[in-house]
């Protein structure tokens, strides 16, 4: 048994972001609550003037600068009550996107942000509709019901999710992330190499995230270190989108160690989460090697390193190697000892994990304290 929540539209292409206003116009919205990273961004300016044409009103909410916390979503839910908006357009990264969907969601269910982060307060209704227009190729937030939200009362990084929350349509503009630094660019590519290879060896992976999983693992082999070393390479650009994209689908499945580690340590040490990503990943192999060894060798051919006449375990390895050596040609982080100085109490740091993630029995090895301990010392001792 599975289940899926999937995008009603995928809209991909060069300057498909232009349709906007026509798709908010056939659904009979008045007034856009226009979630960005920068209002002064020439797609932002460009938008709205188009909306403007279609006899389309907006509200421009740019306070997004890092990972939402539950003090802006709450704050975001009040202006968009306050000005009577109808409909959401979210333009930007993961944080913009995340936020976006959990503002619309409590701007009809009523109640904080606190309630349905920590408490388990139900969504009973639907949110409006909401368009997602990614602007890096790495989060897949445009493909999930789920905003990672920091908490602003303990700190802690928890998610909030419902199958409602997900975006309704998704444009896929490959021309947005041609601006991109080459340390964005491979940082967030690293998070969505993540959300493949783990959700492929997920323990809850079924056939459809399988298959999203390894066509992201093959896209972005043949196009992260282009996209780096040649940032206007709009082909390139846009394999990562669609990459980001099926691995935002594929982690419908869950995720393994990698982002059990990276997501709670992101919020405790200002780790930027692709960045704690590319640190986790290749350890998370490594220690989940006798466990998956099957299913790494599929993913090294996906890679594109895989031997004919090598065992199983001879390809994971070799798929390890790669990743390694993906990184290390895009200049991803390959160490945690840039983050943090001092080695941090490892009961307290355990502890924090196990509040934060859902996703511990998605692992191929059983998740322990042991594990844990172990990943973090690989991560910063590499």
């Amino acid at each position: 048994m599975f289940e899926m929540i999937n995008n009603r539209q995928v809209i991909f292409g060069a300057g498909e972001v232009k349709r906007i206003p026509k798709l908010l116009a056939w659904y009979g919205c008045k007034k856009v609550f226009l979630a960005v990273y920068d209002k002064n961004a020439p797609v932002c300016g460009k938008i709205v003037k188009d909306l403007e044409k279609e006899g389309i009103d907006s509200l421009i909410f740019d306070r997004i600068c890092q990972e939402p916390d539950t003090r802006l979503l709450n704050e975001g839910r009040d202006l968009f009550l306050s000005e009577g908006c109808d409909c959401t357009v979210a333009v930007g990264g993961g944080s913009v996107l995340d936020a976006a969907k959990a503002i619309g969601m409590l701007a009809v269910n009523g109640g904080t942000a606190e309630e349905y982060q920590m408490e388990g307060r139900e969504v009973t209704a639907p949110p409006p509709l909401l368009i997602a227009v990614p602007t890096t190729s790495g989060t897949g937030s445009e493909a999930t019901k789920v905003s990672v939200v920091r908490n602003s009362a303990n700190g802690l990084k928890k998610s909030m999710y419902h199958t409602t929350m997900i975006a309704d349509t998704v444009i896929l503009d490959p021309e947005l992330t041609v601006g991109l630094p080459k340390s964005v660019t491979a940082a967030t590519g690293m998070d969505a190499l993540s959300h493949a290879v783990e959700s492929y060896v997920s323990l809850n992976a079924s056939p459809l995230t399988e298959l999203y999983g390894l066509k992201a693992v093959e896209l972005i082999a043949g196009s992260l270190e282009r996209a780096c070393s040649h940032p206007e390479d709009v082909k390139a650009r846009g394999d990562m989108m669609l990459a980001s994209y099926l691995g935002g689908c594929a982690i419908t499945a869950g995720i393994g160690i990698a982002h059990i580690m990276a997501q709670p340590l992101g919020a405790v040490y200002k780790i930027p989460h692709g960045d704690a990503c590319s640190v986790f990943l290749p350890v998370s192999m490594e220690l989940n090697l006798s466990f998956a060894a099957g299913k790494y060798e599929k993913i090294a051919k996906a890679l594109g390193v895989a031997g004919e006449d090598l065992t199983e375990a001879e390809n994971a390895r070799r798929g390890i190697a790669r990743i390694r050596e993906l990184r290390r040609k895009i200049g991803a982080p390959e160490s945690l000892s840039p983050y943090i100085t001092e080695k941090p109490d490892m009961a307290e740091l355990i502890s924090t994990i196990m509040q934060t993630t859902g996703h511990i029995t998605c692992n191929p090895r059983p998740v322990n304290e042991a594990l844990m301990a172990e990943a973090f010392e690989r991560a910063i001792s590499y």
